[in-house]
Order: C-alpha cells, then sequence, then structure tokens
C-alpha cells in the first residue's frame, strides 16, 4: 500500500531530524554528554528500522508476498 511507504518515509525524516536536531543542540551547547547521545541513537534505530519495515512490506504487497 502506497499509505505505508509514505509513512515509512515521514519516520525516516523525521527520525534524521531527531538526530541531527539532538546532537547539534547538543554541541552547541557545549554539554555533549553521551547518555544523552545513546539514547537519540536508540530512538533513532527505533524510529528508522520501523521506517524501513514499513517500506519493505509496502513493497512486498506492491509485488503480492504478503507475509
Amino acid at each position: 500500500m502506497k499509505s505505508k511507504e509514505e509513512l515509512g518515509k515521514h519516520l525516516l525524516n523525521i527520525g534524521v531530524a531527531i538526530i541531527v536536531f539532538a546532537i547539534i543542540q547538543l554541541i552547541m551547547e557545549n554539554r555533549i554528554d553521551f547518555v544523552k547521545v545513546e539514547i537519540f541513537v536508540i530512538i533513532y534505530v527505533l524510529i528508522a528500522s520501523t521506517g524501513y519495515f514499513l517500506i519493505k512490506a509496502s513493497e512486498e504487497e506492491k509485488n503480492g508476498e504478503n507475509r
């Protein structure tokens, strides 16, 4: 379905925005806390992997390979 693919793309964009702005904010404030960086990376991985799986599920439905 096209909606799953679009949702996946939006999640990937949101994930990139979160990680970029979070790390830039920490660098600009001169407060690089590695615990916060790890948390942002984990959040990014969760959001990006969800987006990736939604895009892949959409491609499989297009090909008729529903699992």
